[in-house]
């Protein structure tokens, strides 16, 4: 019996420097920062909620630094935009 290994779609993002990830999550955490200012001055109801999202782009610096792993910068972002969602949707619980 033989078994396929097949690499799995994006992989060539893997031969990209980690230095180009890095300035791609330091430009979403300003962008991150500008929608929370802008959002303190406008009707949105929790405009806090912005800031779940700007920490979940601090996670991925621990990443970049070695200090946890891929896949739990992405659960603990996974996590924080759900909980952005949800206050936004229902408000702080």
């Amino acid at each position: 019996m033989q078994t396929e290994i097949r690499a799995g779609f994006g992989t060539f993002l893997d031969d990209l420097p980690k230095a180009l990830y890095l300035i791609a999550h330091v430009a979403f955490l300003g962008i991150g920062l500008w929608l929370w200012a802008t959002a303190n001055h406008s009707a949105m109801a929790h405009p806090g909620a912005l800031l779940l999202y700007v920490t979940s782009q601090v996670v991925f610096f621990a990443y970049f630094t070695n200090w946890i792993t891929f896949k739990m910068a992405v659960l603990v972002e996974q996590m924080l935009m759900l909980a952005m969602v949800l206050v936004i949707a229902v408000g702080p619980v």
